[in-house]
């Protein structure tokens, strides 16, 4: 039995996959400085350096990743929606048509 990969339910099971790890790397960089500053009172680490213009750069990390997942879910939305139209198209068992 084949499965079919171009479904809207294999999409949104394929952005949950991305978007559950996503959130915790996006909230470890969100407040990067904030938690590296926690973990440095708990190990009696020095967090010298680390303030408001480190806390900008990780905030930048963050709205990168985020945006490399939003424009990843808008290419597999229109893939998987133009599968559906199409569904002859469909590659069969991952084999590139070779014309």
């Amino acid at each position: 039995m084949e499965i079919n990969k171009f479904t809207w339910k294999a999409f949104w099971v394929r952005q949950i996959k991305v978007y559950v790890p996503l959130v915790a790397i996006v909230y470890l960089f969100w407040y990067g400085v904030e938690v590296s500053n926690m973990m440095g009172n708990f190990f009696n680490w020095s967090t010298e350096g680390y303030g408001p213009s480190k806390q900008r750069w990780f905030r930048m990390i963050a709205s990168g990743f985020i945006a490399m997942c939003l424009f990843g879910t808008l290419i597999d939305a229109m893939n998987t929606w133009h599968y559906i139209k199409n569904p002859d198209e469909i590659p069969k068992n991952d084999e590139v048509k070779k014309d």
